[in-house]
């Protein structure tokens, strides 16, 4: 019973965080094109936020009309700031990702920690799951902090 419970829940934010990612990664927006853009936003956010994470443009579009921004040109970062750009908004969306399966694990430690009030050995592998998933989640949150700053200083 307990095997198939973590199987389920496994299976859950699995399919949430794949979910998630794919949603974040589609959002593609139009490139610049000469002095007007295509993209009209008008103002609006440019590359929104889903569950926390950004989309994979966060940082390299223009803020008045949401178009995309060719590398290089204009604003835009050259090749390399736009490459690292994107890889450090792929790295935040992975890294927001362990921290919801981290806030899973610690869900799933407290249902056994709970449902195993008799069996000692049970109730300390339930504590050293809460433990350990709270380790990964300040490791997370601090990983999160520092590829913020890093992807802060590009320009």
């Amino acid at each position: 019973m307990m095997q198939l419970a973590k199987r389920l829940l496994v299976s859950v934010f699995v399919v949430l965080a794949l979910a998630g990612t794919v949603v974040a990664l589609n959002q593609s927006p139009t490139y610049a094109a000469g002095a007007g853009g295509g993209g009209g936003g008008g103002g609006s956010s440019c590359g929104g936020r889903f569950l926390t994470f950004p989309a994979w443009y966060s940082g390299l579009v223009d803020p008045s009309t949401c178009d995309l921004l060719q590398p290089g040109k204009g604003s835009a970062p050259a090749i390399q700031g736009y490459i690292m750009r994107i890889v450090l908004n792929v790295i935040e969306i992975l890294l927001q990702v362990v921290a919801y399966v981290t806030a899973g694990y610690i869900i799933y430690g407290g249902f056994k920690y709970l449902t195993s009030p008799s069996d000692s050995n049970k109730v300390a592998a339930a504590r050293k799951t809460i433990q350990n998933a709270l380790i990964g989640l300040i490791i997370s949150f601090l990983s999160i902090a520092i590829v913020t700053l890093i992807a802060g200083n590009i320009k």
